[in-house]
């Protein structure tokens, strides 16, 4: 074989190799979809990749702690609706003249509010604060109530408030601790019992003067505790507001970063396709110049 000859048979063998080489690639590409097998492939891009994904994945993180609060904020909602209908009723039958049914329907109210303040969200209470372990009032009777050394005591939350981050450096207390909205409401309770087990009591047919007057504060005190829980579900509706927002946010983000990120790792399958096809055509083309030139002999040139 002459030296030309050779050095063409070793250029097309480098003609089939690169063929290759580009068939392999575009195979990959048609493959995963995506440019390259891994972040060397991306070359100066690699590094804007990497931020990409960190900041996609943080926006999915948020989004799906906040829409985890959400459902939590719902059951808070029920709760908190629950005990304001209990404090409506219990105000409605402060007011009656015959005192027969009273403490019957003071007790369900009661009974009622207790429920709600045990409300419990994937096993853990949602008025306890940090314990999320303990009911957050432990009385169960108004018996309960008489017999304790304070109301606060029944009460077994903690002193501090859960929390959340729903975005970046954004914290926000996830729920109220139920001394802070339900203390007042308890205290009521509290007075009708001693009320009815003291000397003017108990409550049985027609109200007495005494007793008449008594209900009568109660009833405004009743009217105060109903407002107290209302402004604490209504705080509970701001934040489930604002939850709504942060997710519609994080969604946008998220959205704009999957795209971010398909331009600049998805591969055109279409051209990939292409590609592939040219890179096939040329591997055909230079495996047969190479085999060609590499059966070249030496013998017609010695005769």
């Amino acid at each position: 074989m002459r030296i030309s000859t050779q050095a063409a048979a070793q250029s097309a063998l480098m003609d089939l190799m690169r063929a290759q080489r580009d068939s392999f690639d575009a195979r990959e590409q048609l493959a995963t979809g995506k440019k390259a097998p891994d972040l060397k492939g991306y070359g100066h891009q690699a590094e804007t990749i990497l931020s990409a994904r960190g900041a996609l994945e943080r926006s999915e993180s948020f989004t799906t702690a906040a829409k985890r609060l959400q459902s939590r904020l719902d059951v808070q909602d029920l709760a908190l609706r629950e005990m304001s209908d209990a404090v409506a009723e219990l105000r409605t039958s402060l007011t009656t003249n015959d005192g027969t049914y009273l403490m019957t329907e003071v007790r369900e109210s009661f009974e009622r509010i207790v429920t709600a303040l045990n409300t419990r969200f994937n096993g853990s209470y949602v008025f306890s604060g940090t314990r999320t372990d303990a009911a957050a009032f432990t009385g169960q009777t108004l018996a309960d109530l008489q017999a304790a050394p304070s109301i606060a005591s029944l009460f077994g939350n903690s002193d501090r408030k859960q929390t959340a981050m729903i975005e970046e450096e954004v914290t926000v207390e996830v729920a109220p601790l139920a001394e802070d909205f339900a203390a007042d409401v308890m205290a009521i309770f509290e007075r009708i019992a001693d009320f009815d087990a003291g000397p003017d009591g108990p409550f049985d047919g027609a109200v007495t003067p005494a007793q008449q007057a008594f209900l009568q504060t109660e009833i405004a005190n009743a009217i105060a505790a109903f407002d107290e829980i209302n402004d604490t579900m209504a705080k509970n509706g701001a934040m489930q507001e604002r939850l709504e927002k942060s997710i519609e946010a994080q969604t946008e983000r998220t959205d704009y970063l999957t795209l971010f990120l398909a331009d600049l790792e998805d591969a055109d399958m279409a051209e990939a396709a292409t590609r592939f096809q040219q890179a096939q055509t040329a591997v055909d083309v230079s495996a047969r110049t190479f085999a060609t030139l590499s059966q070249v002999s030496l013998l017609p040139f010695l005769r």
